[in-house]
């Protein structure tokens, strides 16, 4: 018989907030870090991602940016409970529901499309925009 394995007890979740034990969200991708698109470079490299399959991008509230791959974690059990949480890795124990992109204060804004990143770009970064159009875009995006 195994011996069982003492776990700690999490809080409640403050109230409004969604528990991460009702959703599970964070372990259906792999995000990783990019660059803001401030040059042209940096916004044909998000257009790259986006002409990808599976692939989105966010923005956060703290305004850090991030590429997204669809990938549900293998461990994450059909109860959205963990099935290694005692051993979980350190980037998991690092994850916090009351700063996730479900409850996140400001929200996040998720281009999924190119388009949608496009007309982000036109509105926030004019002169980004104008450079990447004049050079950077097949004919089905101008």
């Amino acid at each position: 018989m195994k011996k069982p394995i003492p776990l700690t007890v999490l809080p409640p979740a403050p109230a409004g907030l969604v528990p991460c034990t009702s959703c599970g969200k964070c372990c259906t991708y792999v995000a990783v870090g990019i660059n803001a698109p401030t040059t042209p470079r940096t916004a044909t490299d998000v257009l790259w991602y986006l002409y990808h399959e599976h692939v989105s991008v966010y923005r956060d509230h703290g305004r850090e940016w991030a590429v997204i791959f669809d990938a549900r974690c293998r461990h994450l059990q059909d109860d959205l409970l963990c099935a290694v949480y005692a051993e979980r890795p350190h980037i998991c124990r690092g994850f916090d529901n009351t700063d996730c992109e479900v409850n996140a204060p400001g929200g996040v804004t998720v281009f999924r499309e190119p388009r949608e990143f496009l007309a982000y770009l036109k509105a926030r970064r004019p002169r980004v925009y104008r450079q990447v159009a004049k050079k950077y875009l097949p004919p089905a995006l101008q």
